[in-house]
């Protein structure tokens, strides 16, 4: 396994934030100039390597919040950087649950039942 190979396994484990704060500083650093061609490199493929790992969270993250937005019964996707709807879904609501198994839910407030 190369050095480069090592630098993007680890850029996948980490979190958003700790990706994204470890690619401010490479970012500082290249910009004041201060290290060799060889290190600039290196540091060059670190950031590159941090910067896709903070493009594929923040992807999941827009997916997630695309399926969680509901609008009355349906599940509707919508593209984040546009707010166009992408697709509309009927909310599957209970349907999901295996039969036999079905909770008791309780029922939740609509906006006219909520006293502010």
């Amino acid at each position: 396994m190369t050095a480069s190979t090592e630098q993007i396994t680890a850029a996948e484990e980490l979190s958003f934030e700790d990706a994204l704060t470890e690619l401010e500083s490479i970012v500082g650093e290249l910009e004041r100039g201060e290290t060799s061609l060889e290190a600039s490199i290196e540091r060059f493929e670190r950031g590159m390597a941090l910067a896709r790992r903070c493009e594929d969270r923040l992807g999941e993250a827009e997916k997630k919040v695309g399926v969680l937005l509901k609008e009355g019964s349906r599940i509707i996707e919508v593209d984040m950087s546009t707010g166009e709807t992408l697709a509309e879904h009927d909310d599957p609501g209970d349907e999901i649950l295996p039969s036999g198994e079905q909770q008791d839910i309780a029922a939740t407030p609509g906006d006219d039942d909520i006293p502010f």
